[in-house]
């Protein structure tokens, strides 16, 4: 609403109101500076990328009637390297955690260290034996395997009992996988956008 001249716009209840030149309605307000979602960094995204990768990986080579018993023991032998390049990578984490597990520490800590632990060893074991008990790959590539009713029972049992560690890890680990999940995922979808 004018005031009294017609020339400078006044609201309602009577407060005058600043147009910018040649206007004649008043401007929104500045929008407020975006923040830049901070980079996911490269360690964290390749962490996250082997993670679902090694998960996939047991998935399909736990799905044996799936799969059959060559591809099996070929992604058995991938997934034995994978494993030593994840275990090297958190090598790291390892460490500090088993030093600090002599100082006061939360219980769950304990628990996922526990956990990743007995996973480590279960999974070797598995890896191990399934070596131990091929029947394609290895004479695929020349070399004779040891086999036994001991080593083909070990790799069941350690296989079957990965999975409920794979849960418990997965568990112990979801808000991790949660958060990188989308900052990975959302960054990606953003950076497509534009």
């Amino acid at each position: 609403m004018p005031d009294d001249d017609g020339d400078t716009p006044a609201t309602p209840d009577g407060r005058v109101v600043t147009l910018p030149p040649n206007s004649l309605t008043p401007s929104p307000p500045e929008p407020a500076p975006l923040r830049a979602r901070p980079r996911v960094p490269v360690r964290t995204r390749i962490d996250f990328w082997l993670d679902l990768a090694l998960l996939a990986a047991f998935a399909l080579d736990y799905s044996f009637n799936f799969t059959g018993l060559t591809i099996h023991e070929w992604i058995g032998l991938g997934f034995g390297i994978a494993l030593l390049v994840h275990v090297t990578l958190h090598w790291d984490w390892a460490l500090r955690t088993t030093k600090r597990l002599f100082k006061r520490r939360p219980g769950r800590d304990r628990l996922r260290w526990i956990v990743d632990l007995a996973l480590m060893l279960v999974m070797t074991l598995c890896v191990a034996s399934g070596v131990l008990i091929s029947r394609a790959a290895l004479p695929e590539l020349g070399i004779t395997p040891v086999a036994g009713a001991f080593w083909t029972g070990l790799h069941t049992t350690s296989a079957d009992v990965t999975v409920a560690l794979v849960g418990l890890h997965i568990a112990l680990s979801w808000r991790w996988i949660l958060t990188v999940g989308k900052r990975i995922l959302r960054r990606s979808t953003s950076a497509r956008a534009r």
